[in-house]
């Protein structure tokens, strides 16, 4: 017997859709109904939300599951799940499981209406109920009992695992309220795909986009349609794997013509080998040989129906380990500077060996780079193109460990981030030898536009920043995230942030912030320059190292909040526009061997809220200091991204710190606008040993002159 198959394809209204989703799957239990939602928006999170909502109007308790088939990874935070919303305003209230592209479900929250949005990952972790603050699901599940809105998560559909519950004083909801399925691409002016299967406990009779998303969404609902999901690779080699899928619905349909595609990561084409004929339900798999060593592959399983139907399983993806035995030692040149990446308190790239996949962006564009660093898995992403990589006025996260971003694998003149800010929400990171430089993209005060360079985010571990320049931030230039442990910063140039651009709150030239409660944060060899303000500022409970570095036409040096540690040595400070000590605020601090530039300067070096300390609160062990009348030509020689191959803007700016020259600015225009880099091309072939030492003889390439 045939289903009787009915496609409703829906545009975004004010009103409802025509047929309900209810009425399509009453009709028919024994098939899949697949709903495909395109929602843009720039995110669902912080005080606003902008992202398509398909939903239902519910009274009281509820309990709603879905299965998550795919979601397109427009950026790493991109969205889709269940979401009970008290309106349809932007700020309302809201709970939402989401389920980011990852495969990852995590409970977030606005707890009223216009407040900031927290996650069992991010402002509250207490209220999680498994490791991590989330869980990697298919099916997530929304249930309201009461004064209770409990999340969970299963593999199967059928074992729910509880990933978190919220009473009544967590968030503000009435009885009536709004459940259903939001998608959010996180790029503003950008559809995102959702497909969710078999949505059980409402029937959504609307379709609309919430806030300014930039693009209009829409919605479709197919009944009765053939389905497959992706299974796990097997066997997989140097050169060879297995790969799985499994057709568990005809659709109707007598048979149906089964496959995997696949592509190397970041490529966008598909190979496609088939599987065979099936004519019932099960699972199918294709051997496949001739893979490059060292290498992400994403793969899916798809099958096309006898009646024309196709469907696509969820890709995954899986690394080809290298030919050799895996190990990568840790030798290689030191960097030319005083400061090598290893010196500070972070460990770079531990995890990194011979086996570690490789990522060739072969294209200045987001799409490649984006796809690269949101792997979820070990990889050195290297360059085999240069020039001007816009990321379209949107943050590019890292949510994902252990990634390694090197930028001295690019030809001259290397790679250059604009229109948006690069975060580090991961562990493990190493990103070297990059630019960024957001500017204020010809954006309005109104914009909301507040851009960073660099930051690593809340809650991080073991990064490293090195060698890498950020210029023309809205916000700060390059910060460390609040709660993080071990961060290096060496050998960068931070510099020339907009001093009255886009920023909600006014003037906010700032250099570098260094987050509340931050522990073992080396600052050491890098240039700030012309930043007003924060060089840095450490906040309240920080535990830093400040050593070696230049600071260069500036109001505030080193700002000091309460309860903090520091060590600040050997540091130059030159060219102050105020009276400030340069050292200020109320923390306690050993500060040895500072100079302040020129002599006719009468700033005080330490400022009388300081608690000096006769010892080091704490120091690196790998870190030796250079005598401060040596650190200028040093760290003018040797900061920001690739010394011995720097770009017009960096030129600028360290002559200007030399000859005493240079002025705040309100907008990268003033300057000459944003870089028109060449875009050249060279082939990188990463050995299938050595991998860390060849990583060091690249940058050691680019930091010192022939």
């Amino acid at each position: 017997m045939t289903h009787d198959r009915r496609t409703f394809l829906r545009a975004i209204g004010a009103g409802g859709i025509g047929m309900t989703a209810g009425a399509l799957m009453s009709t028919s239990a024994a098939a899949a109904t697949i709903i495909t939602i395109r929602g843009g928006g720039a995110d669902i999170w912080s005080t606003e939300d902008a992202f398509h909502f398909y939903y239902d109007e519910v009274s009281g308790d509820f309990d709603v599951e879905v299965e998550v088939v795919s979601l397109e990874e427009t950026d790493s935070f991109a969205k889709t799940g269940l979401m009970v919303r008290e309106s349809l305003e932007p700020d309302a209230a809201n709970v939402m499981l989401r389920w980011l592209p990852s495969g990852e479900a995590q409970l977030q929250w606005r707890p009223e209406a216009g407040a900031d949005s927290v996650s069992t990952t991010s402002g509250a972790e207490d209220e999680s109920e498994v490791d991590g603050g989330g869980i990697e699901v298919d099916f997530v599940r929304l249930r309201r009992d009461g004064d209770t809105i409990e999340a969970y998560g299963s593999s199967d559909g059928e074992d729910w695992t509880l990933i978190a519950d919220l009473e009544a004083d967590a968030v503000e909801l009435s009885s009536d309220a709004l459940v259903g399925v939001p998608v959010t691409s996180h790029v503003e002016g950008t559809l995102c795909t959702a497909q969710l299967r078999d949505l059980e406990g409402v029937s959504p009779t609307n379709s609309v986009d919430v806030g300014d998303v930039g693009i209009e969404g829409s919605v479709s609902v197919e009944e009765g349609v053939p389905f497959v999901s992706t299974g796990e690779a097997t066997d997989v080699t140097a050169t060879s794997a297995t790969l799985r899928g499994e057709l568990t619905d005809l659709g109707g349909a007598d048979a149906a013509e089964c496959s995997i595609e696949y592509r190397e990561v970041p490529d966008e084409s598909w190979t496609t080998v088939s599987a065979g004929t099936r004519e019932e339900t099960g699972a199918f798999s294709v051997d496949l040989d001739g893979l490059t060593s060292r290498r992400y592959y994403e793969y899916r399983a798809v099958i096309e129906a006898s009646d024309g139907d196709v469907a696509t399983g969820s890709a995954d993806t899986f690394g080809t380990p290298s030919r050799s035995n895996g190990r990568s030692g840790r030798n290689g040149p030191d960097s030319a500077s005083n400061v090598d990446l290893a010196d500070g308190f972070a460990d770079p790239a531990p995890w990194l060996d011979d086996d570690t996949p490789v990522i060739k962006i072969t294209e200045p564009t987001r799409r490649q780079l984006a796809a690269a660093v949101g792997v979820d898995g070990p990889r050195l992403v290297v360059f085999e193109t240069s020039g001007v990589i816009s990321l379209g006025e949107q943050r590019l996260t890292v949510t994902n460990d252990e990634l390694y971003l090197a930028g001295q694998t690019a030809p001259s003149p290397g790679i250059t981030l604009v229109r948006g800010d690069l975060w580090i929400s991961a562990d493990d990171c190493v990103v070297q030898h990059l630019r960024v430089r957001p500017g204020d993209s010809n954006l309005t005060e109104e914009s909301d536009w507040e851009p960073d360079g660099i930051r690593t985010g809340d809650g991080t571990a073991n990064n490293v920043i090195d060698h890498c320049t950020t210029t023309w931030a809205v916000d700060e230039n390059l910060s460390v995230g609040y709660d993080t442990e071990n961060t290096t910063v060496s050998n960068c140039l931070i510099a020339e942030p907009l001093q009255d651009a886009t920023h909600s709150k006014g003037d906010h030239g700032y250099g570098s912030l260094i987050g509340d409660r931050a522990d073992n944060v080396a600052l050491a060899g890098n240039v700030w320059a012309h930043n007003y303000d924060r060089n840095p500022r450490l906040k309240r409970g920080t535990r830093t190292v400040v050593a070696n570095n230049l600071v260069s036409h500036y109001r505030d040096g080193c700002w000091m909040d309460p309860d903090t540690e520091a060590s600040i040595e050997g540091n130059v400070f030159r060219r102050p526009v105020s009276d400030q000590p340069n050292v200020f605020g109320d923390g306690d601090a050993f500060v040895d061997g500072n100079v302040l530039e020129p002599e006719d300067a009468d700033n005080p070096m330490v400022g009388d809220g300081i608690t000096r300390l006769d010892s080091r609160p704490l120091w690196p062990s790998g870190l030796e200091v250079l005598a401060a009348d040596e650190v200028a030509d040093h760290n003018l020689a040797n900061a920001g991204a690739r010394p011995a191959d720097r770009t017009a803007v960096d030129e600028r700016i360290l002559e200007q710190v030399r000859t005493g020259t240079g002025s705040y600015i309100d907008s990268q225009e003033e300057v000459g606008g944003y870089p028109d880099l060449e875009v050249t091309t060279h082939s990188v072939n990463v050995p299938q040993s050595g991998t860390n030492a060849w990583l060091r003889a690249r940058a050691r390439r680019v930091e010192t002159p022939d």
